[in-house]
Parts: C-alpha cells; sequence; structure tokens
C-alpha cells in the first residue's frame, strides 16, 4: 500500500494553481457588501490568513467589500440557525457536512447552478468535479444538488506530548497507549496533583463544544466493538445496547479512575488551548492540530506533538472519524455571484492556506503541493484513512447529536445511571427520527 493518504486524500484534496485562475471580471454597477460568517477565531492563524485573503480579494475586485464575522463555534452554531430562520442569514458561511440534509430540506443553501458557474469559470457540474479531487463536492450533495466548496477536511486520532511522556519516565515511542486499558494505565503515570486536585490532566474530555465533539469520543469506541449510534436505515438508536452502555463506561474511566476533572474540563477552554500550552497531555485531534499549534505557540519545539493511533480493544482496528466543512451561499442573498466569486478565491490555494493556517482544502493534487510537506508524520495519517468513516453522518444529526451531548454531560457530569439515560435518550431520538 503505497500512500493511502496521498491516494485517498489527493481524492479529497487539490493542486496549488488557483482555481480562479487568476481571472478579474467587470466591477459591478455600485458597490457589494457581502457578509461572511465563519467560526474560526479572528486572532488565530485562520483569522490572521482571511484578513490577508479578504485584502487581496477586494484589491482584485474594488467593488466588493467583505464584512467578516467570526463568532466562537459555541456561539457560531446558534448564532447561524437563528439568522436563517429570521431571514437575516449572511451571504456566505461556513456549514458542515452534517447539516446538509436540514438546510437542504428548509431550503437555506444556494444552489452550485449557472450563476456560480459562471464565477468558477466552468460550464457544468461535471466539469467543476474535475478541479476538485473525487468525491470533494459529493459530500455537500443532497439528491442531485450540490452546494458547496469545501474548505476544511479533517482526520481524528489521538495526540500526545511527548515531552509529558519523557518527564513521567515513558518513551513516546514505545510506552503510547495501543489498547484502553493502556489509556488509564499510561494516564496515571502522566496526570499531576496538587493537594488532592489534578493540575495536569492526563486526559481531558470536550464539555465546552458543540455534539460533534461529543460523538468524537462516542462513535468510534461503538464502531470498534462492530457497533453503531444508529440502525441502517436511521429509524432507530442503538445507543442504549450492550455496545453503547460500555462504550459510556469507557469514557467514563478517564474520571472514574482519575486521570481527567470534569470539573476543569467543564469549566475552561483547555480541550484546544490545554492541549498546546500543555495542561493536558492527550486528546483526540485532527491532522490539522500540530501545524496550528506550532504557529500558534512559536517557542514549542518541533516533535513535541504527536499522533498515535485511536486506542482500540485487543484484535480490533482503530476506528477514526473524519470531519469537513464548506463555505454556502445564502439562498436569499442578493449577492449570489459574489458570494461565489469570493468562495471560489478563498478555496483556490491550497498549499498556501495549509502553510498559512494547517487547514486542508479538498481540491485535485493537494497531496503534491509544498503545504502537504507540513503536515508532520503525513504517513501516518495516510495509515489512518483507511480506518476512516465520517462523522456522524446522519440525515437527523441535530435531532440525534443535541440529545446524545445532553445525555452524556448528565452521565458524566452528573453521575445519572448509564442504563436509565440511554435508555430514555434511546426513546426520545426515536421519536424524532419518526417524524
Amino acid at each position: 500500500m503505497k500512500r493511502i493518504l496521498l491516494i485517498m486524500l489527493s481524492l479529497l484534496f487539490l493542486s496549488t494553481f488557483l482555481f480562479a485562475g487568476g481571472q478579474r471580471e467587470e466591477a459591478a454597477e455600485g458597490p457589494v457588501t457581502l457578509v461572511w460568517w465563519n467560526h474560526m477565531p479572528a486572532d488565530g492563524v485562520q483569522g490572521k490568513a482571511f484578513r490577508v485573503y479578504i485584502e487581496e480579494f477586494e484589491t482584485m475586485h474594488p467593488n466588493i467589500n467583505i464584512e467578516i464575522d467570526s463568532p466562537p463555534h459555541a456561539e457560531y452554531i446558534k448564532k447561524l440557525p437563528t439568522a436563517i430562520a429570521a431571514g437575516e442569514a449572511p451571504d456566505l458561511f461556513a456549514m458542515t457536512y452534517r447539516l446538509l440534509y436540514e438546510y437542504h430540506v428548509n431550503g437555506s443553501m444556494a444552489s452550485i447552478d449557472d450563476i456560480a458557474f459562471k464565477e468558477f469559470g466552468v460550464s457544468s457540474m461535471a466539469e467543476l468535479k474535475k478541479k476538485w479531487a473525487p468525491g470533494a463536492l459529493e459530500t455537500y450533495q443532497a439528491g442531485d444538488t450540490y452546494y458547496g466548496l469545501p474548505w476544511q477536511f479533517n482526520i481524528y486520532s489521538y495526540l500526545i506530548n511527548t515531552d509529558h511522556f519523557r518527564e513521567a519516565g515513558l518513551n513516546p515511542d514505545t510506552d503510547v497507549p495501543k489498547y484502553w486499558d493502556d489509556v488509564y494505565r499510561v494516564g496515571k503515570k502522566l496526570v499531576i496533583k496538587e493537594g488532592g486536585r489534578i493540575k495536569r490532566q492526563a486526559m481531558s474530555f470536550p464539555f465546552i463544544h458543540s455534539g460533534a465533539w461529543y460523538l468524537l469520543e462516542l462513535e468510534p469506541i461503538m464502531r470498534e466493538l462492530g457497533g453503531s449510534i444508529l440502525n441502517e436505515d436511521e429509524s432507530e438508536c442503538l445507543v442504549n445496547g450492550e455496545i453503547g452502555v460500555k462504550a459510556m463506561e469507557e469514557i467514563k474511566r478517564r474520571f472514574d479512575e482519575g486521570i481527567s476533572d470534569k470539573d476543569i474540563a467543564a469549566s475552561l477552554d483547555f480541550y484546544n488551548t490545554g492541549f498546546p500550552t500543555g495542561e493536558i497531555s492527550m486528546i483526540v485531534g485532527g491532522q490539522w492540530g500540530p501545524p496550528r499549534y506550532y504557529k500558534n505557540f512559536p517557542d514549542v519545539k518541533p516533535g513535541t506533538y504527536k499522533s498515535i493511533p485511536y486506542p482500540t480493544y485487543p484484535g480490533k482496528d482503530p476506528a477514526i472519524s473524519t470531519t469537513g466543512w464548506a463555505w454556502v451561499v445564502y439562498s436569499k442573498s442578493p449577492h449570489k455571484a459574489e458570494a461565489w466569486k469570493f468562495a471560489n478565491f478563498i478555496t483556490s490555494f491550497p498549499s498556501r492556506n495549509l502553510l498559512l493556517t494547517g487547514d486542508t482544502i479538498p481540491r485535485a493534487g493537494w497531496s503534491e503541493t509544498e503545504g502537504a510537506k507540513t503536515i508532520p508524520q503525513s504517513d501516518f495519517w495516510e495509515d489512518m484513512i483507511q480506518y476512516s468513516k465520517p462523522l456522524a453522518k446522519f440525515k437527523k444529526y441535530s435531532e440525534v447529536s443535541e440529545p446524545l451531548k445532553r445525555a452524556m454531560q448528565e452521565i458524566l457530569l452528573s453521575g445519572k445511571n448509564i442504563k436509565a439515560t440511554l435508555d430514555k435518550v434511546k426513546a426520545e431520538i426515536d421519536i424524532a427520527l419518526k417524524d
């Protein structure tokens, strides 16, 4: 097997050449202001890169002004549907594939049609697909309609802090946890306590994040055990079965065995900031993580962060999740042409974007660019793709993820009985699935 990631990610990524081809069009009559929403921190590497992209685009198109709003992720996922319901959504916004079906049904997304083709410099969807890696645009397809230009593709596994391992007398090459029992054995050596309280967590839990982060913990374990959250036709929730109960017990062990502190995890945004700053030793993370961490924390020496396979059970393969986001144009936007023009521009330089932000844009040929070389352990991520599936790709994602998030909070934070809580949430989700 030669370069599965380069093959598979090639199927999802793009070349360094500007898709826009440096094209310039005549300025529209009168100035246009595009409102652009995303959930990336304004002071982070993405936010800084986005400001550069805006400046360049506005120079190329002086009649178009970009007004950007970047609320925190937790706020964004509430603000966007509220704006859509009020008919006040931005012209262009970031959307995960997990909400595609919901937004398709409510008619809030503009389809990729002749207006978009003109801005992309193509004449058909078949021609557009050639500009992207096979399968990339289909991720944002509902029926025969396509909606988004992908700008982020993520593969998730485990990340460890190698300095912490060495400090604990562990070899970060040979002593990394392979099985779930190893996670807690190693975790007890990594955790640091002062005065009976945890100062450095061996692991954490993303209480402060969206339901997707909860499912990044739950779904892989259920898959490793041969199960799934929903049945095949998505008509029934299976989370309260033997496999779901065992998966929740596995997640809860981090608190039961004293390697995580639920009060720290619940009250502070440590999951994505605590790891790169050394307050957590192991997390679920993506291939985007190390490049971004090294950019955000330039004092950290190369090699501090290492990617390892997702822990599993003896005789079982790791279960890897993938996620993604795309730029989508609002169906009621009066500036669809300009919005598609801008979306095309900001997805047209995958190598540069990876160098600046660590994010992968799935256009054809990505794997052969200079930007691809910036992903530490690219061979590892290449290998993991063979075990991967899109995370929680449910038609009724919100109806499943939000009740599950609430149930997991009750179990992990409040100590509710696992089986009884999962029985209750299964009944709630089953009703939603049948509506």
